[in-house]
């Protein structure tokens, strides 16, 4: 009887040190996971797409991000405004990708082939 108490307490103990711990992505796995979710938003073609996030810190330690979400048909054509179906989670990859660093702007932008990402 006391072996089975001990090894529930230890799958117990086990369960809840697993769920504690944080599991990290690399960037180019949440730039993929980002661009994806804006693809869903884009026409099939385009030239180009980004988001840029802008991040505010105001005095009393609370943090705002706005994010604008656009795409170019050509490399000659005006940016045009589009919201992908889930707008935020692009926005939390970029959270993610730059946790734990002071900045204010970044841009993923990218196209068919190639992916971007800047920040400052």
């Amino acid at each position: 009887m006391f072996s089975f108490l001990k090894t529930f307490k230890r799958l117990i103990n086990n369960q809840q040190s697993s769920s504690e711990k944080s599991v990290e992505y690399t960037t180019e796995q949440l730039l993929q996971w980002a661009t994806g979710s804006m693809l869903e938003g884009l026409p099939d073609t385009f030239y180009e797409a980004y988001i840029s996030c802008f991040r505010n810190v105001d005095s009393e330690g609370r943090t705002a991000i706005a994010a604008i979400h656009s795409y170019k048909l050509t490399n000659e054509s005006e940016d045009i405004s589009f919201t992908p179906p889930d707008a935020l989670y692009a926005t939390h990859c970029i959270e993610k990708i730059l946790a734990g660093k002071d900045w204010n702007h970044a841009t993923i932008t990218f196209n068919q082939e190639t992916t971007q990402f800047s920040w400052q």
